[in-house]
């Protein structure tokens, strides 16, 4: 079974950060939608693709 986006996670889109990051303040990304959520699960609401609750670089 194959994922896609259904655009239902526009609905879900995290308020804009200034100045810090975003999986700080508890946002989640969505690697498939490419869009950051506030949401309390671990999977996307939209494409039921796991979230990424950790950034992947060493920068922040």
């Amino acid at each position: 079974m194959g994922y896609s986006c259904k655009g239902v996670c526009e609905e879900f889109k995290g308020d804009k950060i200034p100045n810090g990051s975003k999986y700080e303040h508890g946002q989640k990304r969505c690697t498939l939608c490419s869009i950051f959520l506030s949401v309390s699960g671990v999977r996307c609401p939209c494409c039921s693709v796991l979230l990424r609750t950790k950034p992947r670089g060493k920068r922040s």
